[in-house]
């Protein structure tokens, strides 16, 4: 062995499209853990679930003795899922259920949990002859990032048959929602919004609400926001829902200064502001002035 220098990862560049050259290290790998209330289901239950549901319009791949993970391709993405029998740490489950309103003050059930099933996809590429994946083909990094997340959404969504599971923990959302409440999304939805990014409303005075989005950088956006606003908290949360089902479904993206039609006579305006609610950058959106709308 020679004395030659490995390189330092801090020194490398960072990933970059190679078509456009764009910075990619807002990429995120797409995980979420299923949160059970009991010890973590075998690698057999979690089979015979994924089985029952995928198999005849996705490859299913039982987990094994050997091999406990499970694996479905939905598509060009192959999703893993592996019984975990210990609860997420430091308490970061509990905290990601702060202010969603879809708990409806029932989140201390997920102090309970005992185990998970962490589910988590990637993009392999076609198929060769030789029965191993090969490299992907090209995919614009946002589209992939969605359909890999979509790919996750759907697998845990299945999941959620088994006996035990009480809740949905998205660590790159800063979400953790009820499992009943996460399936519906997934299934009433083409683009389930809650089931992908965190997103909270609430009253920010005694006449105005705000709402904010957690976890859209993780699709190479800027999260969003509104503050001040003269409606219900459910109407602002419906609004950022509506956009950000809009911007992801599309591949729009929404840039600082522009003017975004959001129905009827009103048009918002984005800012890149810091974010009051998460320290980080974020759009923020504000009613065009009269004369601009």
């Amino acid at each position: 062995m020679t004395d030659e220098k490995q390189p330092d990862p801090a020194e490398q560049s960072p990933p970059t499209d190679p078509r456009t050259g764009e910075d990619l290290s807002w990429r995120r790998p797409a995980v979420a853990m299923l949160l059970f209330d009991r010890p973590a289901p075998t690698y057999r239950e979690v089979g015979e679930v994924l089985a029952e549901i995928f198999e005849g319009t996705y490859e299913v791949d039982p987990g094994r003795d050997d091999d406990p993970t499970s694996a479905v391709t939905i598509e060009d993405a192959t999703v893993f899922a592996t019984p975990v029998d210990e609860p997420i740490a430091d308490g970061e489950a509990s905290r990601y259920t702060n202010d969603l309103a879809v708990w409806n003050g029932g989140e201390a059930v997920v102090d309970t949990h005992r185990s998970q099933v962490v589910v988590a996809a990637m993009r392999l590429g076609p198929v060769g002859d030789d029965g191993e994946p090969g490299d992907p083909e090209y995919m614009d990094p946002r589209l992939e990032a969605l359909r890999c997340e979509l790919a996750v959404a759907h697998v845990v969504a299945a999941l959620t048959a088994l006996p035990g599971a009480i809740a949905v923990s998205i660590g790159g959302a800063a979400t953790t929602l009820p499992a009943a409440a996460y399936r519906d999304f997934v299934a009433g939805n083409p683009i389930p919004v809650p089931a992908l990014v965190g997103v909270r409303a609430g009253m920010q005075s005694e006449s105005t609400s705000c709402a904010y989005t957690s976890g859209l950088g993780r699709f190479g956006r800027l999260d969003l926001e509104r503050l001040d606003v003269a409606a219900p908290p459910g109407a602002v949360y419906g609004q950022i829902c509506d956009l950000v089902a809009y911007t992801l479904g599309s591949g729009t993206l929404f840039q600082p200064g522009q003017a975004l039609e959001v129905g009827g006579p009103e048009q918002l305006l984005t800012s890149l502001e810091t974010s009051p609610f998460t320290g980080l950058p974020a759009l923020r959106l504000t009613p065009a002035p009269a004369g601009d709308a």
